[in-house]
């Protein structure tokens, strides 16, 4: 099997990682309290209560269709680049709490099921963003998008 090959299967791989941490991520918030997530929002001193609370309400169920649309590659490119942007967002986040030094205990990213300090997840989320380029970059081929593609595709 040549380099390329082994290449694309890995970055297939690293994508549909991504998508199966997204999807278990936002499955965890959805099932705990509304409360518990808002209060995880609050710890970063970013938004107020109200935008705190829209935002418990919609980022689980996007990391949840973020997650599933990955793991299939449907409308792969669109959805990396969204992915990756949330990413980059949470980094944003991750990063002035510990310039600010702030006390973050719980940092939110999986609910209260588990929690990493905030440094491990920074660099977690630096991980998942290359697997993301890695899955933008190479692995276009083993995608639903592809499928349909050339299922469609004039002779």
């Amino acid at each position: 099997m040549s380099f390329e090959k082994r290449r694309e299967i890995a970055s297939f791989f690293m994508r549909v990682m991504v998508g199966f941490i997204l999807i278990y991520s936002g499955y965890i918030k959805i099932s705990e309290p509304l409360e518990s997530f808002i209060s995880s929002i609050m710890a970063y001193k970013v938004v107020n209560d109200k935008i705190a609370y829209y935002i418990a309400l919609a980022l689980p169920w996007a990391e949840v269709y973020l997650g599933v649309f990955l793991v299939f590659g449907l409308f792969n490119k669109i959805i990396i680049k969204i992915s990756s942007l949330c990413f980059f967002v949470f980094e944003f986040l991750l990063m002035q709490a510990m310039i600010r030094r702030l006390e973050i205990t719980e940092c939110g990213c999986f609910g209260s099921m588990h929690s990493n300090p905030i440094g491990i997840e920074f660099v977690l989320n630096l991980v998942w963003l290359f697997f993301l380029y890695m899955g933008y970059r190479y692995s276009p081929n083993i995608s639903l998008d592809r499928f349909v593609e050339n299922k469609f595709k004039e002779p």
